[in-house]
């Protein structure tokens, strides 16, 4: 399946996405091939499929058939995005004008694709917002959509937290703030200890639950001036503006130890299972830039890992 993947890389959906993040969600997709002539998508019906191009050409009408062809779509390119993010029938017809190789991706995969991964998130918002409908009934419905789905992008739907794009734009103006105002900052990095093999164990159903679990336990014990987005994958991060490390080693001990205590429902008739973090925390000093900031709580993240898991680095004071 590795092998296979990478020959994903170069659609526009999947510019500059970790494709081994996705490759369990790759793996519920299937590729197609779509005869010269055929209709794909028409206009007024219902539509549960992203469509990328893997090679041919997909020619798009507005309203129907006889109409000129309003733009054509290349290996690379995607199909029916609007009818799955807008939750509406299919605005155009799309048909093969020469034999097509298509990926399909449904409608539950790729929301799951977008959940855990902030580039396909970021590229199909792109891909969405350069979309020219002109003459179309339904552009109002579009822009509609654009601006909906780029507040959606700013959320993850699995946890309720702010995700990485929220995090990009928010964190660097949190972190000059604190700088400007002489006010300290601790950064946390953690993560769920040996994730995978929760997955494995359980399915990655189970493993949303854990993640979704883990979001409750984090805002159990965070201040309402605190911050906290998932990073990515299994990751998240905590900004305490406020706070020096002295102070938050004690709070990241408390989360550690209530995560580990947290029952995680598996399914029905199953025992609960249960899950533990790691965590590494860095204060800000003058003039450290936030990349710094972020890059000193990683490497004690990784130092926690190193030490065993399922502990906080630097330890708090008492503690070793």
């Amino acid at each position: 399946m590795q092998q296979d993947i990478q020959r994903y890389a170069g659609l526009d959906l999947f510019n500059g996405v970790d494709l081994d993040a996705i490759e369990g969600h790759l793996a519920r997709c299937h590729e197609i091939t779509v005869a010269a002539g055929k209709v794909l998508l028409e206009t007024g019906k219902p539509n549960d499929n992203l469509y990328l191009v893997l090679a041919g050409t997909l020619q798009v009408h507005l309203q129907s058939l006889s109409k000129p062809p309003l733009v054509k779509l290349g290996p690379g390119a995607c199909a029916g995005e609007l009818s799955i993010l807008s939750q509406l029938e299919a605005s155009a017809h799309v048909a093969a004008i020469e034999d097509s190789r298509l990926l399909v991706i449904p409608e539950d995969v790729l929301w799951s694709m977008i959940n855990i991964s902030h580039g396909v998130a970021s590229n199909l918002l792109y891909i969405l917002s350069g979309r020219v409908r002109q003459g179309n009934d339904r552009y109002y419905q579009c822009w509609q959509a654009t601006r909906q789905f780029a507040r959606f992008a700013m959320v993850d739907a699995l946890t309720g937290l702010p995700n990485r794009r929220w995090l990009d734009e928010v964190l660097e103006r949190q972190h000059r703030r604190c700088q400007q105002g002489a006010v300290p900052l601790t950064v946390i990095m953690l993560d769920v200890d040996r994730f995978k093999v929760f997955n494995d164990s359980h399915g990655h159903l189970a493993g949303d639950k854990a993640l979704a679990s883990l979001a409750s336990v984090l805002r159990r014990h965070l201040r309402p001036t605190d911050l906290a987005a998932r990073y990515g994958g299994e990751e998240f991060l905590i900004m305490m503006p406020g706070v020096s490390l002295e102070d938050a080693l004690p709070i990241c001990e408390r989360l550690r130890a209530d995560v580990a205590s947290t029952p995680v429902a598996i399914g029905e008739g199953q025992e609960p299972g249960s899950i533990t973090i790691s965590l590494g925390a860095a204060e800000d000093s003058p003039e450290m830039p936030v990349t710094a900031l972020i890059e000193s709580a990683d490497k004690r993240l990784y130092e926690a890992k190193k030490g065993g898991r399922n502990r906080v680095f630097p330890a708090p004071r008492g503690q070793k």
